[in-house]
């Protein structure tokens, strides 16, 4: 998707050239790209269509037709109950929405229609160049068809051996067969006689094996409690008490096999006798496996945290950017230029970011990405040297806006103003305190001088650094040119291998 969405012309669509769009329309879409979650983004006023690799099983034969489109085209099915709830986010009157198992009658396979489920979020995205203040809306997504009708099927399948159990209560043997044609992991709790009576899928789920599937309620040998792990056991007394007031009820809970092998299991029980008091007398169990679906449960929710918390970072410090450019910045245009620029750096450091799956970034990789768009890095006006080392994610962030900020300076006022103008950026280890050194030295510019006022690029070189990676720095304004240096903690450095690089490596 990121090839199809970088050479397509996008000057026919609503959203104009690639090169014209807002810098958070580029962040976004090279967020969404990245990740392997499922994520559509539909933005501006006609909600134009634009998604991942993920997204492209929820689309099926509308794929790749609908990159581009409007949410009206690509859906008319769904318009009156999705388009309503789009354009309130998009107005700023809605924060969004969660919703598990959506249900939604959808046409993706010719002109049929379907009933598909979907686990959904919908998200605003800031944008300050939209007249709202919101450019769009992210879309994260899971469908839940199939895990939905597993799950019916199973219900069913435990309703028909219900029945079945009552039919053939007298007939044990018929009745053994029929579990066993089933392959359904299944025992029968005798409550009055104090037993239980596994199938062989039952025992193989709970990692036990019995002579003859006898097994025991009660006492320290329950083999049923054995294998319960130890926060999940005080569901097999629920369950028995559940028995004594309700016919069916259905639990999901986990076993530790003796193997050590932990599983999640989704069990339904059904009382098929009663004593002539009323009470249970036997409990019909059956279960399935539901590991995978836990754990893909549990990762969707990772991912949905952390891209909240990413998102939110992130946003703090556009907002961050965006009110120190405006103290510093006298004109619109101004501003403008400046704060595309720096949102610009900040997109390159998260460039950097990706290419590591957001656990760190290379340090080189980093400051190259930062100076790309001001000259030609390992030229003969800029040299970098310094062992292979990569930074944390928050260090990434802190780094690149600081060489962003110093490249801005030196090609406006410094050594990279003038033709013969060179910068060195250098970086060592060391193993006291702070193992990182960080310096950026300009020779043979124009004569520097402290600047009248502190704004935007001093916080950022400077208090940034020191603030939120604990850092030390210092500034000096030397007759020979600008020299700045940062002493960054270990904490800071993901990997530190003395592998040096230096200019052509």
């Amino acid at each position: 998707m990121a090839r199809l969405i970088a050479d397509k012309d996008w000057s026919t669509t609503p959203l104009g050239a690639r090169a014209d769009w807002s810098p958070s329309l580029k962040l976004v879409v090279g967020i969404m790209t990245a990740s392997g979650f499922p994520m559509a983004l539909r933005w501006g006023p006609e909600l134009v269509l634009i998604y991942n690799d993920g997204y492209r099983s929820i689309l099926a034969d509308k794929h790749p037709w609908a990159l581009g489109l409007a949410f009206r085209v690509v859906w008319p099915e769904v318009v009156s109950e999705l388009v309503p709830l789009q354009e309130a986010i998009l107005a700023g009157e809605s924060p969004g929405l969660y919703s598990e198992d959506l249900p939604l009658t959808v046409r993706r396979r010719g002109t049929n229609s379907e009933t598909a489920h979907f686990t959904v979020s919908y998200s605003p995205v800031p944008d300050p160049f939209s007249p709202t203040g919101i450019g769009g809306v992210l879309v994260t997504a899971v469908e839940t068809t199939e895990r939905l009708k597993v799950e019916a099927e199973l219900q069913f399948k435990t309703h028909e051996l219900s029945e079945a159990n009552r039919r053939l209560r007298d007939n044990r043997a018929l009745y053994q067969s029929a579990l066993a044609a089933g392959r359904m992991g299944t025992w029968e709790t005798d409550l009055v006689a104090g037993t239980r009576l596994w199938t062989p899928e039952g025992m193989l789920l709970f990692g036990i094996d019995l002579p003859g599937g006898q097994g025991q309620v009660g006492g320290d040998k329950d083999e049923y409690w054995s294998a319960l792990h130890p926060d999940d056991r005080h569901l097999m007394h629920e369950f028995h008490a559940l028995a004594e007031k309700q016919d069916s009820f259905t639990s999901e809970y986990r076993v530790v096999r003796q193997d050590g092998t932990a599983l999640w299991l989704r069990g339904h029980g059904r009382v098929v006798a009663r004593t002539p008091d009323g009470k249970a007398h036997r409990l019909v169990s059956i279960v399935a496996d539901v590991t995978e679906r836990k754990a893909a449960e549990d990762h969707a929710r990772f991912l949905m945290h952390e891209l909240s918390h990413r998102s939110k970072n992130l946003l703090a410090v556009i907002q961050s950017i965006s009110r120190r450019t405006a103290r510093s910045a006298t004109t619109m245009a101004e501003f403008e230029g400046r704060f595309g620029q720096r949102l610009q750096g900040l997109a390159a450091s998260h460039d950097a970011l990706f290419r590591n799956n957001w656990q760190g970034a290379s340090l080189a990789e980093l400051v190259r990405q930062q100076l790309v768009p001001f000259v030609e890095v390992q030229g003969a006006r800029v040299a970098l040297s310094g062992p292979d080392v990569v930074v944390s994610a928050e260090a990434t962030q802190a780094i690149g806006l600081a060489i962003h900020e110093l490249a801005t300076n030196a090609i406006k006022y410094g050594a990279l103003s003038v033709p013969e103008g060179k910068v060195k950026i250098s970086w060592a280890l060391d193993r006291g305190p702070y193992e990182l050194l960080l310096k950026w030295v300009e020779r043979g510019g124009p004569p520097v001088a402290p600047p009248s006022r502190n704004g935007f690029g001093h916080l950022v070189i400077g208090e940034m650094l020191e603030r939120s990676l604990n850092a030390k720095v210092v500034v000096e304004f030397a007759v020979c040119g600008l020299e700045w240096s940062a002493s960054i903690p270990a904490t800071h450095l993901v990997v530190a291998a003395q592998n040096g690089i230096g200019p052509g490596a």
